[in-house]
């Protein structure tokens, strides 16, 4: 029997959530039943994906969502591999891969691919600083659903928006959940790690991108507030990856006198050893599709505090929003806060440093909460609709 060609184009290259996704999927197709073809910017996922035996790469430079010169790149390459394979699916990820991987695919019906587009950012939370820039975006994704045969919703909280905003239709939507394989290397035990905190010291971590939608410089001042009010002394803050707010969160921490107790190790390909060490995570969101590096924390049988937002909500298992007078919210997996709620991510974090059985506890239900996320249910569901698109 044929294979199935598939397209996948992403506009972002970095180590960010979508593309680790997008990484992970590849990874795991069934090569025996897929051809794969990996379309992206120069950058740290081009890198690794050309590590990935059986597939192919083609790096093209994506300067904005409509560059004309990489949708003519796309293009071609689309019309190529129409002519070697009808059977033909272009899975387009993020807004950029999804403006240019659809705007690339348009061809009289006897030449068009069949399109797939996933969501992976926008939910109720999620706002452009321009509001014109917002209006203009949810326009322009209302308008390419028209050239989509199915979009992937990486929660119902996107899905609920995509809908409700009148962008797709319900029965063009199906929900597929990111999935996460880890932990990929070692054991839960916090051993063997150039990031292992000191005997009794507390590590309090975040993984993800340094930029202002991700809550960190609440994180960094609630964590100053953690301090000084309770004078612990055996705390520390890990701060994992990269991103323009970097330099800036690195000042705020030296100017509230805690950058000896905050750590900002940078980028890192393989987390397992840095998880390994966290005695909690915490990811401070104001919107979250999904929540990629909270499920893989939660993988290692870490306890969670996570803004109640977008997917998060959903991977602690909580509908609630707002919190009323509560500074959190305590679920089976860990503590949920309203977003930006400095105070109630300060009580968060000093009840889990006080109370190690209940540390122990959610940690433990987390880990097994993650078990219902997993890699291979991702890749069976997307590999299920892309031979039911073709059928």
């Amino acid at each position: 029997m044929r294979k199935i060609k598939i397209l996948q184009i992403i506009g972002d290259s970095t180590l960010s959530g979508a593309p680790i996704c997008l990484l992970n999927l590849v990874k795991k197709l069934d090569k025996k039943k897929f051809d794969i073809t990996c379309i992206c910017p120069p950058g740290p996922l081009a890198g690794m994906l050309k590590d990935i035996e059986g597939i192919k790469i083609e790096v093209v430079s994506m300067k904005s969502k409509w560059d004309t010169k990489a949708i003519k790149k796309i293009r071609k390459l689309i019309s190529l591999a129409k002519k070697e394979n009808s059977k033909l699916i272009v899975h387009a990820h993020g807004v950029r891969g999804g403006f240019l991987g659809r705007l690339s695919s348009v061809f009289p019906k006897n030449k068009a691919p069949k399109v797939i587009y996933t969501e992976h950012l926008w939910t109720k939370e999620y706002r452009l600083k321009n509001p014109f820039s917002n209006i203009i975006q949810i326009y322009g994704l209302w308008v390419l659903d028209f050239f989509t045969d199915k979009t992937i919703a990486v929660s119902k909280a996107v899905a609920e928006f995509l809908v409700k905003k009148g962008i797709t239709r319900k029965e063009k939507v199906v929900v597929i959940y990111n999935g996460s394989d880890k932990p990929l290397q070692g054991s839960h035990q916090r051993r063997g790690s150039e990031y292992q905190a000191k005997s009794k010291e507390i590590t309090i971590g975040f993984v993800g991108s340094l930029v202002k939608r991700k809550g960190v410089s609440e994180l960094i001042i609630a964590f100053s507030d953690l301090i000084s009010l309770n004078k612990f002394q055996n705390v520390k803050l890990v701060i994992v990856g990269e991103g323009i707010e970097k330099s800036k969160l690195e000042v705020l921490a030296r100017d509230l006198k805690i950058d000896n107790y905050v750590k900002f190790i940078g980028q890192k390909n393989d987390l397992s050893d840095i998880y390994q060490t966290f005695d909690c995570y915490v990811q401070p969101s104001f919107d979250e599709a999904f929540g990629i590096a909270t499920l893989e924390a939660m993988s290692f049988g870490k306890p969670i505090i996570a803004s109640s937002v977008g997917g998060l909500k959903e991977l602690l298992g909580t509908k609630s929003h707002k919190l009323g007078k509560k500074p959190y919210l305590l679920t089976k997996y860990g503590l949920v806060v309203s977003p930006g709620n400095v105070p109630a991510l300060t009580k968060a974090m000093e009840r889990l440093i006080k109370d190690s059985k209940l540390r122990t506890k959610l940690g433990r239900e987390a880990k097994l909460r993650s078990q219902e996320f997993s890699l291979s249910n991702t890749v069976k569901e997307t590999e299920k609709l892309y031979q039911s698109i073709i059928s």
